[in-house]
């Protein structure tokens, strides 16, 4: 396991990182009849994945298969994002072109990947090649610089990003391709998985390929929940102590620390403390991506707790 990418406020080096063959060898073998009898619930190459024990195995299974499908390499991401902002990517990279996801993570090529922010959306396929996703890539850069002109225009930095991107993604032969979003049980987490080849048009892949793709997507992504967990990230929901859990539901209804602690029958100092805690177990910066992470992740609509 390898950490990539610059720290900022915004985003840790430490929540970038690149899972690979050996990361997956270094951990005990799942218990495969507990979570699956029979194999009934990993179907597929999910199944095969989980029942061979090295790497070697496992890419004489999927490269076949990937092959097969008329794709040269695959990229998976599990990727939580807050908004639109992505603030954590763990990347598994055993299928990936060589040097690739270092290369994505560290250029922070994520920020302007437009099959990412669909995927991180969307479960429907998204067919794509260079030329398709130029000007969405471009797009999606300016709003992650915040870089863009008032005739909406990408600004030259913009630009040039969105070139060096195409011209990595061409020296790695991932010129056309698909890609597909895998819900997880996190709310504020998705699983990405893009599919390339050295085709410069999308208009060469047929559905037939795009189904086998989506299979084996599937696949992988049922073995690596089973076989990956330090992959995930938990959702922390069963962790929280009820003032925990009373402080983000009132976090979500805009009270501030002082009202937030009448309300609660404390301090605005154990208010500040929990809120410190929370932000830093969610890696939030501020307190709006805290609000925006307690809607999403508390089981329960935001109501008061009342505290004696």
């Amino acid at each position: 396991m390898s950490q990539y990418g610059t720290i900022d406020a915004d985003n840790d080096v430490s929540n970038f990182l690149v899972y690979g063959d050996a990361d997956l060898d270094s951990v005990a073998d799942a218990p495969i009849e507990e979570d699956a009898p029979d194999g009934q619930r990993l179907a597929g190459i999910a199944h095969d994945l989980a029942k061979v024990g090295t790497a070697e195995a496992r890419h004489a299974l999927l490269r076949p298969a990937l092959r097969a499908a008329g794709f040269d390499s695959l990229c998976y991401l599990r990727v939580s994002r807050i908004g639109d902002t992505v603030n954590r990517i763990a990347y598994f990279n055993a299928f990936s072109p060589t040097g690739w996801a270092q290369r994505y993570l560290r250029e922070r090529f994520y920020e302007i990947d437009a099959r990412l922010a669909y995927s991180c959306r969307h479960e429907w396929p998204m067919l794509w090649d260079l030329s398709s996703i130029a000007s969405t890539t471009s797009l999606a850069g300016t709003n992650a610089a915040g870089a863009a002109s008032t005739t909406g225009a990408p600004s030259a930095t913009t630009a040039a990003r969105a070139e060096r991107f195409a011209a990595a993604a061409r020296d790695a032969g991932m010129l056309s391709g698909v890609s597909f979003g895998l819900n997880t049980p996190n709310a504020l987490d998705a699983s990405v998985v893009i599919f390339a080849n050295s085709h410069a048009s999308k208009a060469r892949l047929p559905d037939m390929a795009i189904g086998h793709a989506y299979a084996l997507a599937v696949g992988l992504h049922e073995f690596l929940s089973m076989r990956a967990p330090q992959m995930h990230r938990p959702a922390h929901t069963a962790e929280l102590s009820d003032i925990q859990r009373s402080i983000l539901e009132l976090v979500t209804l805009g009270m501030n620390d002082k009202d937030i602690a009448e309300r609660l029958g404390t301090s605005h100092h154990n208010v500040d403390y929990y809120l410190r805690q929370l932000k830093k177990l969610y890696h939030a910066t501020n307190r709006v991506q805290l609000a925006y992470i307690a809607g999403r992740v508390l089981a329960a609509p935001a109501t008061c707790r009342e505290t004696n």
